[in-house]
């Protein structure tokens, strides 16, 4: 139980989390926010979730757990309403929003925080937030198309002509906007112009219990294999591909197609018009409307299906992607939905084209082969696992304590500390092998005991590097940068990192290009406190090859490790080594390409020290001692350890090959590299 329980204000207008997802308007955004808020109260902050009333019979409060209740408010008739008329109900249910408020700080109870779902209630709350002086957090689940567009893949068309200019007053008006997904983050950044920074990503989780793996034998799952289709009715969502792809199988497969999911009134027409569909070709027999289905029994078909087509042509993130894998169903998607490519991992299918004949021969792949199944199967489920509601939860709860001690009326400060430390993925980009350690050794040790997983990428081989006199035979034939690579694996695997990739090489590489390698380009003094490239720098050197090829690359590392924030040298690179000046612009423009946090490490361990700018967080990691050295020691080549300090916040001192002293400490200084800079 945290320290200081918080009371939590969750608004859903137009749709109440306790609904059955797929009926009317509810979907992955009921799970959400219900899965949400239950892991809330159960680390023992009191949450009460505000819905429109929309039957007349229903409780006024109901308490759906220990510390979580659900409130009616009048928003409107006490009826059900299409998306398209709810604008009526903002002004009414903001009026009674401001009572429940104003009632709970006269009782004594006042609210922490409101946390506003769907541009609905970010409109109806943030006169309350204003009024009542709280932080305002806004989440949209989904976000309109741009006014004009017509493709169903820029997103979900605006119901009313109010969606468009109410998202951008609620994305541009809340402290922060938290997003479920990257690629939902860099549509809100981009169009509404919200910085960067406000806009945080916190990812949906799932019940690994509730979605767990079938015990029937995988031979039973395909020998009669059902396609799984979950989501409400409506064009968005192409139910209408998952009937192609099923008339485009292999007749001897006997395959079945199962929608679950119901149309919401705007829509109401649309499932005739699928059962047409299905009956023109020749279907009808093999496909099953089973319309919406609670929790429960939508992970029993789940853990029964083959395979979850998800053929949406525009996604947030796809909850029900992940809640398909943690059943250990593969699935299969369109890779430009999205989100969607952030929900799906290995073991699943991202499908570039729309032409089922395409998805039809994947889904045959895959399904008519026990052996590949399986193993997709395990590792579909693997990748769900360590997705859960609590640490969803958990992250929640650092970014409400954070904006809860900001106030209201101001932006939250985005620390850099809070990206890192709770981020699922770490990217740490690195000029040569050693720098790792040097700048950043205790930070990554310190991310990797922590469960977060961490991956270097670095840009050259170190090759213009001196060596330690006696650490290599004087008749070794092994060429130098293949003891250095041999070196950095070493040093990552005692800080307990995982993943490295070099700079130029798969999947660092730039898609179509051929593999490249980027020279260390030494490094002389040119001017006063001014270093540039060696003379022996060549035309294929970090700093002597085109930046945007370089950008390039980094961005296709990103693309296929999916970090929550890039981490590298600040703009002085340690000490003015070019290619880490070079290495900072890089990493920073290609995290800005990806919508990324973009965190600078402080060239200098004195957190007294005078910086232009916003100034470094200093945090210790005193845990991270024995992998700190460990890591240095396999540099035999470059520099040798002398022993730890005993000084200051602790660490090793080393010398290097030129008798420099080097005290690379147990402490790291952070900033958020500023948009623009």
């Amino acid at each position: 139980m945290p320290t200081t329980p918080l009371r939590l204000l969750a608004v859903s207008l137009h749709t109440s989390p306790l609904a059955v997802p797929g009926s009317a308007d509810a979907g992955g955004m009921n799970v959400v926010v219900l899965e949400e808020a239950r892991a809330l109260a159960a680390a023992g902050h009191q949450v009460d979730i505000v819905t429109r009333r929309a039957d007349p019979d229903a409780p006024a409060i109901q308490q759906v757990a220990p510390r979580l209740r659900q409130i009616l408010l009048a928003g409107g008739p006490a009826a059900p309403l299409a998306k398209s008329a709810m604008e009526q109900a903002i002004e009414p249910f903001s009026a009674d929003l401001e009572r429940l408020v104003e009632d709970a700080e006269h009782a004594g109870e006042p609210y922490d925080l409101i946390h506003a779902h769907h541009w609905f209630s970010g409109v109806a709350a943030l006169p309350v937030a204003r009024r009542h002086q709280l932080p305002h957090l806004q989440s949209f689940h989904s976000v309109a198309a741009p006014e004009g567009e017509v493709s169903l893949g820029a997103g979900e068309p605006a119901e009313s002509a109010g969606r468009i200019p109410g998202e951008r007053r609620a994305a541009r008006e809340s402290q922060l906007v938290i997003a479920v997904s990257r690629a939902e983050a860099r549509t809100i950044t981009e169009r509404y112009g919200v910085p960067a920074d406000q806009v945080l990503v916190v990812p949906p989780g799932v019940d690994t219990e509730r979605f767990r793996p079938s015990t029937l034998p995988t031979d039973e799952r395909l020998s009669d294999p059902v396609l799984l289709f979950a989501a409400r009715l409506q064009p968005l969502k192409a139910p209408d591909l998952a009937l192609e792809v099923l008339s485009r199988l292999d007749p001897e497969i006997s395959a079945r197609l199962l929608l679950v999911g119901a149309a919401s009134e705007d829509f109401a027409p649309y499932r005739r018009e699928l059962e047409s569909a299905a009956e023109g070709l020749g279907l009808a027999d093999r496909v099953e409307f089973a319309g919406s289905m609670d929790q429960d029994q939508l992970a029993d078909r789940m853990r029964e299906a083959a395979m979850l087509v998800l053929p949406s042509w525009s996604e947030t993130f796809g909850l029900v992607a992940l809640e398909a894998q943690s059943s250990g169903t593969p699935v299969i998607a369109w890779e430009s939905a999205g989100g969607v490519r952030e929900a799906v991992g290995p073991g699943s299918r991202l499908i570039s084209s729309r032409d089922a004949d395409v998805w039809a021969e994947s889904v045959e792949s895959l399904i008519a082969d026990a052996e590949k199944f399986q193993e997709a199967s395990r590792a579909a489920r693997a990748f769900a696992e360590s997705r859960t509601w609590q640490a969803c939860a958990h992250h929640l709860e650092q970014i409400y304590v954070a904006a809860v001690g900001t106030g209201a009326g101001r932006r939250s400060p985005v620390e850099p500390w809070h990206l890192v430390r709770t981020a699922s993925t770490v990217l740490a980009v690195h000029a040569h092998p050693d720098d790792e350690s040097l700048s950043t050794g205790a930070l990554l040790a310190d991310l990797s005991a922590r469960g977060i997983r961490v991956v270097v990428v670095t840009a050259t081989r170190g090759e213009e590097g001196e060596i330690v006199p006696g650490s290599v035979a004087e008749d070794a034939t092994t060429p130098l940068e293949e003891i250095r690579g041999l070196e950095v694996r070493r040093a990552l695997a005692a800080l307990g990192v995982h993943t490295h990739h070099l700079l130029g090489e798969a999947p660092a590489l730039e898609e179509g290009a051929s593999p490249r390698r980027y020279r260390d380009s030494g490094m002389q003094w040119v001017g006063e406190g001014v270093a540039g490239p060696s003379d022996t720098a060549g035309p294929t050197s970090f700093t002597h090859l085109p930046e945007d090829q370089e950008v390039a690359d980094l961005s296709a590392l990103i693309a296929h490790e999916r970090p929550d924030v890039v981490l590298g040298y600040d703009d002085e690179g340690t000490y003015g080594h070019p290619d880490h000046l070079r290495a900072h612009t890089v990493a920073a423009a290609a995290a800005r390409a990806h919508g990324l946090p973009f965190i600078e490490v402080s060239s200098d361990p004195d957190p007294e020290a005078e910086v232009e700018g916003l100034p470094f967080a200093f945090r210790e990691q005193p845990g991270s001692a024995r992998a700190l050295e460990a890591a240095l020691r396999s540099y035999r080549t470059q520099l040798t350890v002398l022993g730890p300090l005993e000084e200051g916040p602790g660490g090793v001192q080393v010398r290097h090959v030129g008798g420099q002293l080097q005290d690379v400490p147990l402490r790291t200084g952070l900033r958020l590299h500023e948009p623009g800079e």
